[in-house]
């Protein structure tokens, strides 16, 4: 059939799959499987010359319950696990394949992405207020959502994740602030909601992400204390990416990646009429100047210094970011799966197996 420009009905299907990877597209069966096979004519060669990928084919087996996803993994079914949320694994599903498999499964960790709450500077409300929002950061208790909304993976500072050899950690995308015991930051945060005029508390709305309800529920629950409703507007995945750009809420949350070049979170931390997608909604013109220093910075000591203040005026000063924990993804592999390149950070990245072969043989 002839195909019009601007027809959104159009799928990649429709005209065939275009790409440069080194598979091709084999077959789809809904709800099942998706197959690719070896692209004989890819560009890449290894280190001796062998042409890749190694692998003749892959079979992506569609498993929608992580439950599921387990019990074909330990069957031999799948030789390795899937990078997603719900897919990653918790600790107790690791004991599990620990204590079936043993030294036949090797763990992926990779950094994942940032659990934290935003505000929405352009929507009126008592988080307005500087000391609100500061008392909303020192209230959170970071450690506690570890076990319960990030499956037992994660860290806060001044830990670190997995090691990345390419990002330098003294830019670590993580504040290294609030670390007096949580009761003493509780304190603060009561005598700071008092002077801001809040001792009855108020109500607060928090957009949802439908995949991310144990955040939400773990921070309603934590600053019922504080005397704030969290009205949880619980949202499914396409309403999350026109409502996260949107100014239609209150507050919002997340998953940020830990980013290896500090300019490239001006995206998610700089002015929204420049980036919709930065987590705070604010019009800050101080942050944009900071990120212009940054980027014109060439010594590292002052590269560091901006860096700082910048971190400290955004997640400090004036608090536009609550940063909580940092999920580390968790993906299994059987150990004769060989050659893997695993990211240090983002799920998203070296998914192309160029180099990946199986050796059953050891």
């Amino acid at each position: 059939p002839l195909l019009l420009s601007g027809d959104m009905s159009v799928s990649p299907l429709d005209i065939g799959l275009v790409g440069l990877g080194p598979f091709t597209f084999e077959a789809h069966q809904a709800g099942s499987i998706v197959q690719v096979s070896r692209f004989d004519n890819y560009f890449e060669v290894d280190e001796i010359g062998n042409p890749l990928p190694y692998l003749d084919g892959i079979d992506y087996i569609i498993v929608k319950e992580p439950a599921a996803m387990d019990i074909a993994f330990r069957s031999g079914r799948l030789d390795g696990g899937a990078r997603g949320f719900g897919h990653y694994l918790t600790e107790e599903r690791k004991r599990g394949y620990r204590d079936t498999l043993g030294d036949n499964v090797y763990y992926a960790e990779i950094e994942g992405g940032m659990f934290r709450l935003a505000f929405n500077m352009f929507k009126e409300g008592p988080w307005q207020d500087s000391r609100v929002r500061r008392a909303i950061a020192l209230w959170v208790d970071r450690e506690a959502s570890i076990p319960a909304v990030l499956g037992g993976f994660g860290w806060t500072t001044p830990s670190l994740g997995p090691p990345n050899p390419y990002k330098d950690k003294r830019f670590v995308v993580w504040p290294t602030f609030d670390k007096d015991p949580l009761a003493q930051r509780r304190e603060k945060a009561k005598l700071l909601m008092a002077e801001a005029g809040y001792v009855d508390g108020f109500e607060m709305g928090h957009l949802c992400r439908a995949r991310q309800t144990l955040g939400c529920e773990l921070l309603q629950a934590q600053l019922k204390d504080l005397g704030v409703h969290l009205r949880i507007q619980l949202i499914d995945e396409g309403e999350w990416n026109r409502a996260r750009v949107s100014l239609d809420f209150d507050t919002q949350q997340g998953r940020l990646s830990v980013l290896p070049i500090p300019e490239g979170t001006e995206g998610v931390y700089g002015v929204y009429s420049r980036s919709p997608d930065s987590y705070s909604k604010h019009e800050d013109s101080h942050i944009s100047e900071l990120y212009r220093l940054l980027r014109e910075s060439t010594l590292p000591e002052r590269r560091l210094d901006v860096w700082r203040r910048l971190q400290r005026y955004i997640f400090v000063e004036q608090t536009y970011v609550v940063t909580i924990a940092e999920a580390i993804y968790v993906v299994p592999y059987r150990t004769y799966v060989k050659g893997l390149i695993i990211p240090p950070e983002d799920g998203h990245s070296n998914t192309d197996f160029a180099t990946v072969w199986i050796d059953k043989n050891e």
